[in-house]
């Protein structure tokens, strides 16, 4: 499966043969034909094992050890996984890419496993930020918490564009992620905070 991915993230879905893979694997087509009866089967194989190399990269259940009923840690949470994406994309820039676009335009069975997958994640995330309700905020602005989830998910999109078309310096990252940080404290946050203890970011 390693080598299928390695070749895969390389190459392309489109530049790649099943003798390519066999020959990086250094086993026969007959052997890699055996398992996989073409290309498209195997690469279901390597959708799961890259979702499931990135989910330990991000850590996300991990995230859940902050003290999420303090604002400031429950903040935190931002630059945690801004942190973490960034380098993710660092260590392997061509995960991102399989995951989304490479898999998006194969087929639709791969468009849909690619939705699950961002939908997934986009409730996970949106549940930590719900439960980070701090002590000041009211439950009825549980709502407000569970929207700053699904931002940070829709932002990371252009954080991870910025990193692929070369931009990857600290000062950048730090800027957009303190960005990011400042919709959800002045803006999503602001009208939460109002009513009770104010920020003193």
């Amino acid at each position: 499966m390693r080598s299928a991915y390695a070749v895969l993230t390389d190459r392309g879905y489109d530049q790649t043969t099943m003798a390519d893979i066999a020959r990086h694997a250094n086993v026969g087509q007959g052997t890699l034909y055996r398992y996989y009866p073409s290309k498209r089967d195997l690469l279901d194989d390597v959708f799961d094992y890259a979702v499931t190399k990135a989910a330990r990269a991000l850590r996300i259940g991990s995230l859940a050890s902050l003290d999420l009923t303090d604002y400031h840690q429950a903040m935190e949470l931002i630059t945690v996984f801004g942190t973490r994406l960034f380098d993710l994309v660092d260590e392997d820039p061509a995960i991102v890419r399989l995951l989304t676009v490479e898999s998006s335009a194969i087929d639709p069975e791969l468009r849909f496993r690619v939705s699950g997958l961002l939908s997934t994640l986009d409730v996970a995330f949106a549940r930590l930020f719900e439960t980070a309700n701090p002590d000041y905020a009211s439950v009825d602005h549980r709502d407000t918490w569970a929207l700053l989830g699904r931002l940070v998910i829709g932002l990371s999109g252009p954080g991870l564009l910025m990193s692929m078309r070369g931009d990857r310096t600290a000062e950048s990252r730090a800027a957009f992620l303190a960005s990011i940080s400042a919709i959800a404290d002045q803006g999503l946050l602001a009208e939460d905070t109002a009513d009770g203890e104010t920020s003193d970011a």
